[in-house]
């Protein structure tokens, strides 16, 4: 009985033997592996990582090659947040590498300061100039009439030359419209002709290109044309846009008021839009409750940096 159970017992000691070679081979590989992915999250010496997986797959055999593979998969497909490198200490003069330097062209003033400022340089008022000649609109004609009147020679020829070419652009668009609307036969697109000679002709007097004499041979030819145009397209709108501004240019407050306010029955999106010109001709005939009214319901006007101001004093 006895010689049966050692016979047995050597038996098994051998497949036993087979069995820990393998294991322990196997652990290595597992551990090494493991041991990578742990030292790229702990931030941990390999050494110590692969040590430590050793003993655990030596101590609980198979269990510990599933543990250890779901361990070395988690830790190769998470996703860490970047960690920064010697975070204690911080060279704020290499900031200036990283950063953009920005600043202003034109300094931290506004156009007509620097306009004013007798130390601007020559070349930074050109300069500037050249900007407002790219982007037209009545305030930047306004500053560039005001350098008319500089003591500096350079900057005033070239604000007259701007001023000149803007106004021989407007007054060659006109000729040329004068001459189609002549030619022209079909009404149709006459009306479209006399729609841009009415527009042209506006252009002179919202830019104040034209002299205070010739205003008002102007308004007469932007209002002909406006006339003429609306027979072919009586529900052009901006037609009516225009004639109204036309009305309140010559205090005709009431006409003014009648253009609008149709506007607003054709459309009433458009009520944001003619509704200060309402509230200003409700105003200048000295109903101001009617102003407030206009300008309280105008919510656009929030978004409005120049009316802004305005709407909040009349809101109060």
């Amino acid at each position: 009985m006895y010689d049966m159970l050692n016979n047995n017992l050597l038996f098994y000691d051998e497949y036993i033997k087979i069995f820990y070679i393998f294991h322990i081979i196997i652990t290595t590989i597992i551990s090494l592996i493991s041991a990578r992915y742990m030292q790229k999250r702990f931030f941990d010496s390999k050494k110590r990582a692969f040590i430590f997986m050793f003993l655990f797959n030596i101590s609980l055999p198979v269990i510990g090659y599933f543990f250890s593979y779901w361990i070395s998969y988690y830790l190769k497909n998470v996703k860490y947040e970047d960690v920064l490198d010697n975070v204690h200490v911080i060279d704020l003069d290499e900031f200036e590498n990283y950063f953009i330097n920005v600043e202003r062209a034109f300094g931290e003033s506004s156009m007509y300061e620097l306009m004013q400022n007798d130390y601007a340089s020559t070349s930074l008022k050109i300069k500037a100039l050249v900007s407002m000649s790219d982007n037209i609109s009545q305030k930047n004609i306004n500053i560039i009439k005001y350098t008319l009147s500089s003591n500096n020679d350079e900057v005033r020829l070239f604000s007259f030359a701007i001023i000149d070419k803007i106004e021989r652009g407007i007054n060659g668009k006109i000729h040329q419209n004068l001459e189609k609307f002549k030619q022209e036969s079909d009404e149709k697109r006459k009306a479209l002709i006399a729609k841009e000679l009415a527009a042209l002709y506006w252009e002179m007097i919202y830019y104040e290109l034209s002299e205070s004499s010739l205003k008002d041979y102007y308004l007469s030819e932007v209002l002909k044309y406006i006339k003429f145009a609306a027979l072919s397209y009586p529900y052009d709108l901006k037609l009516n846009l225009m004639l109204g501004r036309v009305y309140m240019l010559q205090k005709n407050y009431d006409r003014a008021a009648t253009e609008f306010s149709y506007i607003c029955e054709m459309n009433l999106e458009e009520n944001q839009f003619v509704g200060p010109y309402l509230a200003e001709i409700n105003f200048n005939a000295g109903n101001y409750r009617t102003a407030k009214s206009i300008i309280s319901e105008l919510n656009s006007l929030q978004l409005n940096s120049t009316l802004y101001p305005i709407f909040e004093q009349w809101r109060a």
